[in-house]
């Protein structure tokens, strides 16, 4: 008798996923590697049937890209990983992510934002096809996913409804609540002590047209921190772009979405 073989899913969750993920990140940053290498990351011995596997859940959620024969950790991924949790654009990402495996599409599609029972979703996986031996592996992983999901979506809807973040310094549009009036003027080179810690602080600005940009860093940095800062002003220099206007078609600026 023939094997039953399971339509195609996840292995792990997003949750699961996004760690992994973090593991190849901190080994090899942006650069394409070999999947053995990339397995190695993860911490399995080389390609075998559960680094695999692991791989293949990463691809699937859009964490990992395939570059010819080698993989590299996709744009998304990157800001999943050094945007702040708190972050708006990180929620989005996070919720494009979940569904991005068709089968957890699918299921949204049939079960909307409510994830049903085990009972529910096992009926319906077995009705397409999925073994009895391995359908529990899916369900898993589909609702550790959406528990993710859902927090994303409850921190963006905090954000789109205008609630401040707990420290009080960020609004939806990421700007300081303080008055401009009343924040410091800072100074090209500047040093100084940051307030969490002994480390000196550098800041340095930079004037165009509409105002001041400033920006501030420790004084002392390893390379794998100068790395880490290269990717976040990728993900900075994305967001910033938002902000440019052109004009409409009756000469007003219109900022772009």
């Amino acid at each position: 008798m023939a094997r039953v073989r399971s339509p195609n899913y996840p292995a792990m969750s997003l949750p699961a996923s996004i760690e992994a993920a973090r593991k190849i990140y901190e080994k090899e940053h942006t650069h394409k590697a070999d999947p053995e290498v990339m397995a190695k990351a993860l911490g399995y011995s080389g390609i075998n049937g559960a680094s695999a596997t692991a791989l293949s859940a990463l691809k699937k959620y859009g964490l990992l890209l395939d570059e010819g024969k080698q993989l590299k950790i996709s744009p998304e991924a990157l800001a999943i990983l050094v945007e702040p949790r708190d972050s708006k654009d990180r929620a989005k990402l996070v919720v494009a992510a979940a569904f991005s495996p068709s089968l957890f599409s699918e299921l949204k599609e049939h079960y909307g934002e409510t994830v049903p029972s085990d009972e529910n979703i096992r009926a319906y996986l077995l009705k397409r096809g999925f073994s009895p031996s391995t359908v529990d592996a899916p369900i898993r992983a589909y609702r550790e996913t959406m528990e993710l999901v859902t927090e994303a979506k409850k921190l963006y809807d905090d954000l789109a409804s205008g609630r401040e973040s707990p420290n009080g310094h960020e609004s939806e549009t990421g700007a300081s609540n303080i008055d401009s009036d009343q924040q410091p003027s800072p100074q090209r080179g500047m040093q100084r002590r940051s307030a969490n810690s002994e480390t000196p602080m550098r800041q340095d600005v930079f004037s165009i047209e509409e105002g001041a940009v400033t920006i501030e860093w420790p004084a002392l940095l390893s390379p794998d921190s100068l790395k880490d800062i290269e990717d976040w002003l990728t993900i900075v220099k994305r967001k910033i772009s938002r902000s440019v206007q052109k004009p409409d078609t009756d000469g007003k600026p219109e900022t772009e979405e």
